[in-house]
């Protein structure tokens, strides 16, 4: 065979294989909904919760590319997953979206349907604030879905019983009036605590005796990341933009993917995520190691008082 005709067929797969990235990255990846297992071992997680599953998804960004038939695939996987706690971690509508009152609608009939047999949690994201009459109609959204939201404020998540582990919802720390010292007043050390808010770089701000992981948002993990850089990197997202952090070797930091897309309707190397917690008890004998920083860990097919 010829060098030019060898040449020719390298190029020829190399474009093939660059078409089908581009073709997967605007036609199928924002589309496709992923699910990632994460697992949390920990004395303080009781009997009771051992084996009971967390889902956490985020970013949702209605309207201007999620809509009502993408969103009901999203609800489909959601339920196929059997969580028995569903948790959001903000931003209901995308900011350049002027929702109506029927995408109200349409959005908290959707958001009903989410099977949740333990509780279904929702935090605000920064596009929820955007101003007051938004604030208050994501509120009526997320409440007619049946999701209780948890701005600066701590509940205690049960099973069958008073054992519990908490829940700390925050509000986001772009446009958000967070009070953190103010929410962690309740805490207990006893407890094994999950902070939810949509903004990662909050994380720096948080007691690291009085958090054990972190559930965020908010980057949409780049969204589309290329050698040089990604398509979406917005403030608060900063000194955390994607993955899995050690904070302070106090607490891990997990930053979602999140669901929806903004800007351009676009996902490369950051497929759009559900993610779910499985819980374990184990005793202090059995306590897994400390998980490094990971701070590109991005695997899609892995994993109060009141």
């Amino acid at each position: 065979m010829k060098i030019v005709t060898k040449i020719m067929i390298v190029a020829a797969m190399f474009l093939a294989v660059i078409g089908y990235l581009v073709f997967d990255a605007f036609m199928i990846a924002p589309a496709k909904f992923t699910t990632r297992y994460e697992s949390l071992y920990s004395q303080k997680i009781p009997v009771q919760l051992d084996g009971k599953k967390i889902l956490f998804f985020s970013d949702l960004d209605y309207g201007t590319f999620m809509d009502e038939t993408r969103m009901t695939s999203l609800v489909r996987v959601i339920n196929s997953s059997g969580a028995d706690f569903v948790v959001f971690g903000g931003d209901l509508f995308d900011l350049q979206y002027p929702f109506t009152n029927e995408d109200k609608a349409t959005v908290s009939s959707l958001l009903a349907q989410i099977e949740a047999p333990l509780g279904k949690f929702a935090v605000n994201g920064d596009t929820d604030c955007a101003d007051e009459d938004t604030k208050n109609a994501v509120s009526d959204v997320l409440r007619d879905g049946d999701f209780e939201l948890l701005n600066n404020k701590v509940i205690r998540l049960r099973n069958k019983g008073s054992a519990s582990i908490i829940l700390v919802g925050l509000e986001n720390g772009l446009n958000g009036k967070q009070k953190i010292e103010d929410t962690y007043e309740s805490v207990s050390r006893d407890a094994y605590v999950i902070t939810v808010c949509h903004t990662p770089d909050t994380a720096d701000e948080l007691p690291g005796d009085l958090t054990d992981y972190m559930l965020a948002g908010h980057s949409h993990g780049g969204q589309a990341n290329y050698f040089f850089g990604s398509l979406y990197t917005p403030a608060m997202a900063v000194e955390y933009m994607r993955g899995k952090h050690r904070i302070g070797n106090a607490f891990t930091l997990d930053i979602s993917n999140g669901t929806g897309t903004t800007k351009k309707d676009v996902r490369f190397m950051a497929n759009a995520e559900i993610v779910i917690y499985d819980l374990y008890r184990i005793s202090p004998s059995e306590e897994k190691p400390e998980e490094e920083e990971t701070p590109e860990e991005n695997s899609a097919d892995s994993a109060p008082s009141e």
